[in-house]
């Protein structure tokens, strides 16, 4: 378009950082195109779901924000997109309060196509600010996706059918990324994508993500670095040499399923829980202190009760940072949603609240070996709890959520905190030396609250 606008646009995001790295895109391109950035309660010209669809869940939540946008402001323009509304663009189209799909292969001309439906097309390219975008989140922690698709078609999961097979993003661009971020005065990039592992094989010349952490940490000066989901087949063992830089945090995620070998196989996952067990004792093994976080299905297809409780010993003895429970839910399209033996929905609920059960004992068990320890954290925000002195919340490099008292504006800084204690699902801890200076912020940046993300 040939002139910026005055309005006003919502986005709310549902499902996995992928999703998330779409979105914080889009409303970077919204305010360099003169948009407000609101909350997703408040009254908008514009309002985009970034909807989900890896559970039936996540499907009727997409639909209920999609109704609580239009219930927000009647007149507004309210956009779908996401997973769900790729693999079901039908049935979202059919939604009384849906006046847009965005499926996959648009996403990349979200921004303009609202644009267009709100001023009009006049044929132009869009004008956009000149410099860096400057926006600001509530995080601190950037989320950048480095690739998008997924090539193995796992027999539960209807991400390959929602974003296509793997595509990754060229070295060059995510270092300009990365660059323009640390600029904008974020101190954590999150490398994120579906399907990570395979990163860059589908590039000329081919390339892999152990190449880009080497670049990124020899090109940027990224603070605090961290790698995202990793199939457990596709970790590349020479990656865990690099974790001599203190700038990578110690933390992987590495997606289980199940503890059950039965189950995997009719999951087609690609790895045993043998190979999984030994691939977390080398991961321990080099880098002390690092938490290893995953997810956990349960009632999958023909999941008996002895393979249940073959998952739940296996899960208990990993000794996880954190479990991601959730229940199987059948998606369209996919094999597993005609395999025989589907799990009576009582006995469903009953597994996950046992697994639940395991994932705050051990999570608990993780937190508990740092009482006393002192840490860096960094600080994303401060809770609204109104006390004096605040309570600010952050996040270790080995994903411990800490909460700190301090009358200092600690936003957005890397501290030095003495451990002290528990508190629910964080740890407790007390500055170490005095308060830093405030952080230096950067004008021109646009606070976005988390409903708005």
């Amino acid at each position: 378009m040939s002139h910026r606008s005055n309005r006003t646009v919502a986005i709310t995001t549902l499902g996995c950082k992928v999703n998330q790295s779409d979105s914080d895109e889009w409303l970077r391109q919204f305010v360099a195109l003169g948009y407000e950035i609101v909350d997703f309660d408040a009254v908008a010209d514009a309002y985009v779901v970034n909807t989900c669809s890896v559970t039936h869940v996540a499907d009727r939540k997409s639909r209920q924000l999609l109704r609580h946008a239009r219930r927000q402001n009647p007149a507004a323009l309210v956009v779908a997109t996401g997973c769900y509304a790729s693999v079901a663009p039908d049935e979202v189209a059919r939604m009384v309060e849906v006046d847009m799909v965005v499926g996959d292969r648009d996403k990349p001309r979200l921004v303009e196509m609202v644009h267009d439906a709100l001023e009009g097309s006049d044929e132009q390219p869009l004008e956009v600010l000149a410099g860096p975008l400057r926006v600001f989140g509530p995080r601190h922690r950037a989320f950048v996706k480095v690739s998008d698709g997924c090539d193995k078609f796992c027999a539960f999961c209807i991400v390959p059918y929602a974003r296509g097979r793997t595509r990754s993003v060229d070295p060059d661009d995510v270092l300009a990324k990365i660059d323009a971020l640390v600029v904008d005065g974020y101190r954590e990039v999150v490398l994120t994508a579906v399907h990570i592992g395979n990163y860059g094989e589908d590039l000329n010349p081919p390339t892999s993500i152990r190449m880009l952490v080497d670049r990124i940490l020899t090109k940027t000066n990224v603070e605090r670095l961290r790698i995202s989901s990793i199939e457990p087949e596709d970790f590349d063992r020479e990656l865990l040499a690099r974790w001599t830089d203190p700038r990578l945090c110690r933390h992987f995620h590495l997606a289980l399923d199940s503890g059950c070998d039965a189950t995997l196989r009719r999951m087609r996952r690609r790895y045993t829980s043998d190979q999984y067990r030994e691939l977390v004792r080398c991961i321990r093994a080099e880098i002390p202190d690092v938490a290893i976080t995953t997810d956990v299905m349960v009632g999958f297809p023909g999941e008996t009760v002895e393979e249940f409780e073959e998952s739940c010993r296996f899960v208990s003895e990993q000794a996880f940072a954190l479990i991601h429970v959730f229940p199987y839910s059948p998606r369209r399209r996919t094999t597993a949603s005609k395999l025989p033996g589907q799990i009576d929905p009582v006995a469903k609920r009953e597994r996950t609240e046992r697994m639940l059960a395991i994932a705050d004992e051990s999570s608990a068990r993780y937190r508990e070996r740092f009482v006393g320890r002192t840490a860096s954290v960094l600080v994303e925000h401060q809770l609204p709890d109104g006390d004096r002195p605040a309570t600010w919340e952050g996040l270790t490099d080995n994903y411990l959520r800490v909460h700190i008292r301090s009358s200092a504006d600690l936003m957005n800084q890397i501290v030095t905190v003495r451990l002290t204690g528990t508190s629910n699902e964080a740890l407790v801890g007390e500055l170490v030396g005095s308060p830093p200076l405030p952080w230096a912020r950067i004008g021109g940046r646009v606070e976005l609250t988390s409903a708005s993300r």
